[in-house]
Order: C-alpha cells, then structure tokens, then sequence
C-alpha cells in the first residue's frame, strides 16, 4: 500500500533547549498524549479526524519549538505537560503555520532508567533503547504506547528503558507492543516500546 501523501498526524512539540532530562520528557511526552486524546477525542471540532487517524493512520511526529514557537503554541489547542506538548491530530497540509515551520526533533536521545524489579503503580512504557533511535523518534513511539492500553486519567505512567538482553523476557508480560512502521529510522517491524501494566504484587 502506498502511502498516504496527506497523512493525519497528531504533532509532538518540544520546547527547544530545555533543560529537563530526556526521562522527564519522556514521560511528559506519553502524559501529554493521553490527555490530548482524553480531551479531544470526543470534541465535535476534532472527532472526526480523531476518530479516522485512530483507525487508519496512528502516526506521529515530534518537533522542536524555538521559543517564539513554543509560545505560539499556547494559541492551540494542545495539551502540555512541563516541556513537551500534544497537539490533536491533522491532515499534514492542514497543520498551523508554526508546525510548518518548525524541524523535527532529530538529536540523539538521552538515557532513561532501567526497569525496576518491582513495577510501579498502573503503566509501565518500556523502551527499547539499542535501536539507536533519535530523540524524536523514541518520543513519538512513546506516545503510540502511551495510546495502546487504558486511558484511565488517573492510571499512573512510568518510562523505562531496556536492551535486547531484557526484550524476550519482558516480551511475555506486555499488554501491548509498538511495532514500527518503518516509515523513518528503523526496519518496519521492529518492536520499540512494551507497555506493562502492574499486577500487586508483580515483578517486572
């Protein structure tokens, strides 16, 4: 199938040079997308292309916001969760002008922590951190895997990140998995992110 030239895509926007750590944004990124598609899902300005890009599209792209941009963003409707905000899905030719102008996020990603033994409260987002994926890239596959499992508002999310050596062993357990489209970076296909969910008294 080819691809949709005009695609529906719902924007990630990082505040340029910030200073949180990569985790933090990490997890603001996947709090960010939940509460963007909780409020927006069933607004009448946005149902309808919410409701086709559920079905048929998914897709998401992470850009960086100079400062001016990043205040033009507040004009939009968004959600923003410290540095990082999510923005209801758009046809690409339709996005506002301060998207346009805006690049990816293309730098490397930075660290995030290991696995604990015992899993934290609700959901548990597992990157998998050796397939040299940008910082971009592993905040939009995020927020994918931050769509998969219940959207209970009040679910509690985590991010952590793995090798291959943990994959297959974590692998059982996921309520969900992201797999790639291949679209950029990466093999179409490829695993990127497992999403856990805590059982009491469960170990990872």
């Amino acid at each position: 199938m080819e691809p949709d030239p005009d695609p529906l895509v719902m924007y990630l926007v990082v505040r340029k040079r910030t200073t949180r750590p990569f985790a933090e944004l990490a997890r603001a990124a996947a709090v960010a997308t939940r509460r963007c598609a909780g409020r927006y899902l069933d607004d009448e300005r946005w149902r309808d292309g919410f409701d086709d890009w559920w079905r048929h599209s998914f897709r998401k792209v992470c850009l960086r916001a100079e400062p001016r941009e990043w205040e033009a963003v507040r004009g939009l409707d968004h959600e923003r969760v410290g540095d990082v905000a999510c923005l209801p899905p758009v046809r690409r030719s339709a996005r506002d002008r301060v998207l346009a102008r805006m690049q990816t996020l293309s730098e490397e990603a930075g660290d995030l922590p290991p696995l604990p033994e015992l899993l934290a409260p609700g959901l548990t987002l597992v990157v998998a951190t050796g397939l040299g994926m940008s910082a971009g890239k592993t905040l939009a596959q995020i927020g994918h895997a931050a769509l998969m499992a219940d959207l209970d508002p009040d679910l509690e999310i985590s991010v952590a990140g793995a090798g291959a050596g943990d994959w297959a062993r974590l692998g059982p357990a996921a309520v969900a998995v992201v797999r790639d489209g291949g679209l950029t970076e990466i093999t179409p296909g490829s695993e990127t992110v497992l999403v856990l969910r805590d059982v009491a008294g469960r170990g990872a």
